[in-house]
């Protein structure tokens, strides 16, 4: 597991980085601290948890989003719970790094971002 340091609309919080999952998810806590109106999301999504089952979740857009000097403005992500056990605040997921160059150094567990060439 690769776990990074990610600001969220001006807060500090621990991310697993998912090259599998599509979107971005945040908890609710960390939804309520960046000021997120979870009343209000985009739309609901579908998705599959643990134990076979789907959920309908909020989608809301998180203004801006971190790592190191890469930044996303306008971003979207899901709202989540996630077991206590991982200590996360969220996922870092695809709709975050398709706009770099990520690239995974597994022996130093190190996420390199790089701005993609045009």
């Amino acid at each position: 597991m690769l776990i990074i340091m990610a600001r969220i609309n001006h807060w500090d919080f621990q991310l697993l980085v998912d090259t599998g999952a599509a979107l971005t998810a945040i908890t609710p806590e960390v939804a309520e601290l960046c000021g997120v109106n979870l009343q209000r999301p985009i739309r609901s999504q579908r998705i599959f948890v643990a134990h076979q089952q789907f959920v309908e979740v909020p989608v809301v857009r998180l203004d801006h989003v971190s790592v190191g000097a890469c930044e996303i403005s306008d971003l979207e992500a899901l709202v989540l719970g996630f077991p206590e056990e991982l200590r996360i605040d969220g996922i870092l997921g695809v709709n975050f790094l398709e706009h770099l160059r990520p690239t995974f150094e597994f022996d130093t567990a190190t996420l390199v971002l790089r701005l993609q060439r045009k």
